[in-house]
């Protein structure tokens, strides 16, 4: 064994020399020549492989220095830096390379141990890592910025950042002063690990001293930055951050644009994802396949789904093939805005291409998007025939599909096929999920069953997974809308003793049904303590606390909110000058009535039903000296020319 290796190592050596000697035009015999001598390497590559496969040991055992003492370190290094960029380098061959770069006589470049504990890295073998640095240590190798930015990645990686900065320390006590392209390298490290551990507050804090110090962040920082930001719904903090890299001359590559547009999409800012897709083609940034699904998805959730089938077009002009997830978007898409036969035609086509070599297949995704499409427009039996083509198709369902399907039973009522379709789940080796028990709880409670949907809710607390937000808001209501009042109370009492912390829904919830319950008092004070909670109160709740406030007659205090709204937003909606319409009327403060009326007329906001009703009485009474006889008569005119002789909604 070892006359072999000595014979493939020398080959190495042989093969440096051939080159070195090769002029620039190479004929075809020396270029056939110089091929059997890489065969050979590659030959002496599989033995070690091998060897390692077979046991440490034994490969341990070729590496005697004593065979090797005449051969340049540097032949050593090609052989190791073409086995770490290879791709199939193992743990065991990585150790036993360091070991014998560790006994030779000559010791190898910083560069090649570099290499093998990156490569070890990225093998997820941090505990290793660690324990060749101490051996390189114990040597006297001493290490140079790139092995300390090797070691910073392991320990961010593993969610140890403290211990990366630590090692920051190390740099500087070691004797390094970091040149501006070795100090970028480390500092983005850590970044990057930062940012992958949700410590982007911490990466961010890192960058302003990068430009403080003497490193100036280049487009891999502040790519990763931007990313963890979108990642933390720090939105407009990443977008301020895009805009600054640019005026410093750090020009976006495609990855920072899908960063930025997939974290406006995330917040449904869909005009704003266009203007950076337009930026994106005026500075000469070509769109890949990631940056047309994020665009054709965001297109499809704004209800723009015949633009979104132009962007599909377009992408075959520009060379990218759509796939799974484009089509999956589309349909998705489609389905929800009731377009089933463009949605089933794409479907179709998918069928019809298969595996095709762009790689395009339905999947389970695609069946989930179909299948939630049909249940949204209460199409069950085209939703089930989905539901059971999944499996015929070849794919397999998940945990997803099943939560699809229940809830699609539950928005029709029908429990007790949406119960065996929860029931049946384990027998498929299928866990259901917060949403899947959330879901069924909805639905029990709908339908009345409030003592299954608790008892639900009990075995979720029991067994797991533990019921979240959502969980708690949906039974809450269930509770409410079926008259149990106290108990509702209470589940909202041990939520926030459990240290689950109440969205603006849930707060809705609670005060609305507060003020139903005559607590209109305990309602405002719990309205009024939401911005301690960090929680910003929308155009929802405040009409829900105006509209109570009326019930209880405090129609000053409902003015006060209502100016409130005006001065300082939410901007209130056509519900919220409704109610304040209605509470004005009730009071007989006409002039203010008609003041509120013109203004809805001037926001292009209609009478509901209640305050048309109002109107019409109080013209009967009043006579033609009304002071509505002009909203009367536009009443009037608008149920004449469409039939209506009921109070209704009308657009007046």
């Amino acid at each position: 064994m070892k006359k072999l290796f000595e014979r493939s190592l020398a080959a190495v050596v042989m093969k440096k020399k051939i080159i070195s000697q090769l002029p620039l035009k190479v004929s075809t015999i020396t270029s056939s020549y110089h091929s059997k001598i890489q065969s050979t390497i590659t030959h002496f590559e599989q033995f070690v492989r091998d060897r390692c496969k077979s046991g440490i040991e034994e490969a341990k055992g070729l590496f005697d220095n004593s065979h090797f003492d005449s051969y340049d370190s540097k032949d050593f290094e090609y052989l190791v830096r073409d086995r770490c960029k290879s791709g199939n380098l193992g743990i065991e061959e990585a150790k036993c390379l360091f070991d014998y770069a560790i006994q030779m006589r000559h010791s190898p470049s910083i560069l090649l141990f570099n290499q093998l504990l990156g490569a070890i890295c990225k093998l997820r073998q941090y505990s290793t890592v660690f324990a060749l640095f101490k051996t390189m240590e114990s040597e006297g190798i001493r290490p140079n910025l790139i092995t300390f930015s090797t070691l910073i990645n392991c320990f961010c990686l593993m969610g140890k950042v403290d211990f990366g900065f630590a090692f920051v320390g190390n740099i500087f006590k070691s004797g390094f002063e970091p040149n501006i392209r070795l100090g970028i390298h480390t500092y983005g490290t850590m970044v990057d690990g930062l940012c992958k551990t949700g410590n982007v507050d911490q990466a961010f804090k890192l960058l302003q001293d990068m430009k403080n110090g003497n490193c100036k962040p280049d487009i891999v920082i502040y790519s990763a930055l931007i990313d963890g930001l979108c990642k933390d719904n720090q939105i407009p903090k990443a977008q301020n951050l895009f805009e600054e890299m640019i005026c410093k001359g750090v020009v976006p590559n495609v990855f920072t644009y899908n960063c930025i547009i997939h974290g406006v999409c995330s917040l449904g800012m869909w005009k704003d994802a266009e203007c950076y897709v337009n930026k994106m083609v005026n500075s000469g940034v070509t769109p890949n396949i990631v940056t047309f699904n994020l665009v054709i998805d965001a297109l499809c959730k704004d209800g723009r789904t015949e633009k979104a089938q132009t962007l599909l077009e377009l992408m075959s002009t520009r060379g990218v093939s759509p796939d799974v997830v484009t089509y999956s978007s589309l349909i998705d898409g489609l389905c929800n805005s009731g377009q089933w036969e463009e949605a089933t035609k794409f479907f179709r086509e998918m069928m019809d291409r298969g595996i095709s070599p762009n790689g395009v297949e339905p999947n389970t995704i695609t069946y989930n998007a179909l299948m939630d499409g049909y249940y949204f427009q209460g199409r069950i039996e085209e939703a089930e025939k989905v539901f059971h083509s999944i499996v015929v198709r070849g794919c397999e369902h998940d945990v997803i599909s099943y939560t699809i399907l229940i809830n699609g039973y539950c928005k029709a009522k029908m429990l007790d096929e949406a119960m065996r379709s929860f029931e049946n789940m384990p027998s498929k080796g299928l866990t259901p999920n917060v949403i899947t028990y959330t879901s069924l709880i909805r639905g029990l409670c709908k339908v009345g069953r409030v003592a299954a949907a608790q008892e639900l809710f009990m075995k979720m607390q029991a067994q797991g997974p533990s019921p979240n937000v959502c969980t708690y808001s949906t039974l809450l209501d269930g509770l409410f809308t079926n008259g149990s009042y106290e108990e509702a109370m209470r589940l909202f009492e041990k939520m926030d003793n459990d240290g689950l912390k109440a969205d603006i829904v849930t707060y809705s919830t609670v005060i609305d049904n507060m003020c139903k319950s005559n607590n209109v008092d305990e309602a405002k004070k719990l309205f009024d303590i939401l911005p301690s909670k960090n929680l910003k109160c929308d155009t929802v709740i405040f009409t829900i606390m105006i509209s109570g406030l009326l019930t209880e007659g405090l129609l000053q205090e409902s003015e006060d909110l209502f100016a409130k709204m005006l001065d300082k937003g939410p901007t209130p909606n056509g519900l919220t000058y409704n109610t304040m319409l209605r509470g004005l009327l009730q009071h007989n403060k006409l002039d203010k009535a008609m003041q509120l009326r013109n203004k809805m007329v001037e926001r292009d906001f209609s009478l509901d039903a209640n305050n048309t009703s109002i109107i019409v009485d109080l013209h009967a009474s009043d006579g033609p000296d009304s002071k509505f006889t002009r909203t009367y008569d536009k009443i009037v005119s608008k149920r004449q020319r469409e039939g209506i002789v009921t109070a209704v909604e009308l657009d007046v």
